[in-house]
């Protein structure tokens, strides 16, 4: 038997040949779209430099004067609160964008630390660093016996941010041992202050907080 041979027209090849080639060039045109006006998705985005942090120039003016005018006497610790303020806020300076941030706080304790000896403010916040309770119970920056002198320091001088710290603490749902008359009065003392309208910014807000908490809401302090 002899085997059939077939045999292909020129032309049907051609065509053929065609036909693979656009199905193969529609497929990889679906498989790998081509970007364009179309699919600007597709388009690689064009790297943008940083804008500058807000707060850089300010601090950076705010450390050196707390470093330099506040240890001589020159100006109040309260510029150290404000360097330090900007290191755990939101507006970061430049250099401190790519830090972690329990570095920052170390950094800013060390400027509060240059202004407890003439700032309530900074006592306060040091003092709520030192005595910041974190999961567990456990924080990096926990110092009892130093938070322990920053409230005495603010307790001596009249300042009632040290006070409502202390309020705080015992209006607390954590707070078991102390009496509910206590707390009443911790109460009526931070509506009283706070009332008062002469309080800074952050004890202010600490006031704030206490007169929302659940033992505090619906007490009125007796006339």
């Amino acid at each position: 038997m002899h085997a059939r041979k077939v045999w292909f027209h020129p032309a049907s090849i051609v065509v053929a040949a065609a036909c693979f080639t656009a199905f193969g060039a529609q497929a990889a045109e679906s498989t790998f779209p081509q970007s364009s006006e179309s699919s600007p998705a597709l388009t690689p985005a064009q790297p943008q430099a940083a804008a500058p942090g807000a707060g850089s120039e300010k601090f950076r003016q705010l450390r050196m004067r707390c470093e330099t005018d506040v240890p001589s006497g020159k100006a109040s610790g309260d510029i150290c609160d404000e360097a330090a303020a900007l290191l755990v806020g939101e507006e970061l300076p430049d250099e401190f964008r790519e830090m972690r941030e329990d570095q920052r706080v170390k950094i800013a304790l060390r400027l509060l630390e240059r202004g407890v000896d003439s700032s309530n403010r900074a006592r306060g916040r040091a003092y709520d660093w030192y005595n910041r309770v974190g999961f567990m119970g456990l924080s990096a920056f926990a110092d009892p016996y130093r938070a322990k002198e920053l409230m005495e320091m603010m307790e001596k001088s009249g300042y009632p941010g040290g006070v409502l710290r202390k309020i705080r603490a015992t209006t607390s749902i954590l707070s078991l041992t102390t009496s509910e008359a206590e707390k009443r009065e911790g109460c009526a003392t931070a509506k009283k202050l706070l009332s008062g309208g002469k309080l800074d910014a952050d004890s202010a807000r600490i006031a704030t907080e206490v007169v929302a908490t659940g033992i505090c809401t619906g007490y009125e302090p007796p006339k």
